[in-house]
């Protein structure tokens, strides 16, 4: 695993692991889905419209990342964004981000976003025969955050994985039997 580029580290509160989106509020559970992110989508992703920290236009546009959008099943609005390239071995994330409206402690509207980001990295490394096997680069802020939350390991600097058993456990979590294979 190579280092990339700091300006492109991964800046995601985890704030908790669930097995769906929480409404904070409510407390009620929303059933989520996630698809590949579309040209159409980039008009909503805007500094406008409060998508503030990455340029996800640009990022659509590199031919070897892959970006998906969180959903709530049922609903078109995106909830969070992961964008990541297949690697030798392992899925490499590049960018990770809540959509403004669930970052923030006390305004949020969903719990479990970021985590649920990082879960669909690792379903793709399972998928990829990559044993769930994930790295990102962090924020030197959050590099404790994500061994916390995530399990994730420091492979070097600001380098960190998800290795098989903690990715495990996010898909575990995050997807159930039938959508898992």
């Amino acid at each position: 695993m190579k280092p990339k580029d700091v300006s492109q580290s991964v800046d995601v509160i985890i704030d908790e692991l669930t097995p769906c989106l929480i409404h904070r509020e409510s407390g009620e559970e929303y059933k989520t889905t996630f698809e590949p992110l579309l040209k159409s989508d980039l008009k909503m992703l805007t500094k406008k419209m409060g998508w503030v920290n990455f340029d996800w236009k640009q990022e659509f546009s590199v031919s070897d990342r892959q970006v998906y959008k969180l959903l709530i099943k049922g609903s078109t609005d995106i909830q969070g964004l992961i964008s990541f390239q297949i690697a030798e071995g392992y899925i490499d994330v590049f960018l990770v981000e809540s959509a403004p409206w669930n970052v923030g402690s006390s305004d949020k509207v969903f719990i479990g976003v970021g985590a649920h980001l990082f879960a669909i990295a690792c379903k793709f490394s399972f998928d990829y025969g990559f044993d769930g096997v994930v790295s990102f680069t962090s924020k030197t802020k959050l590099i404790e955050h994500y061994q916390d939350k995530l399990g994730a390991i420091i492979i070097g600097g600001h380098l960190m994985a998800i290795e098989t058993p903690k990715a495990k456990e996010l898909v575990d979590i995050y997807f159930n039997e039938e959508e898992f294979s």
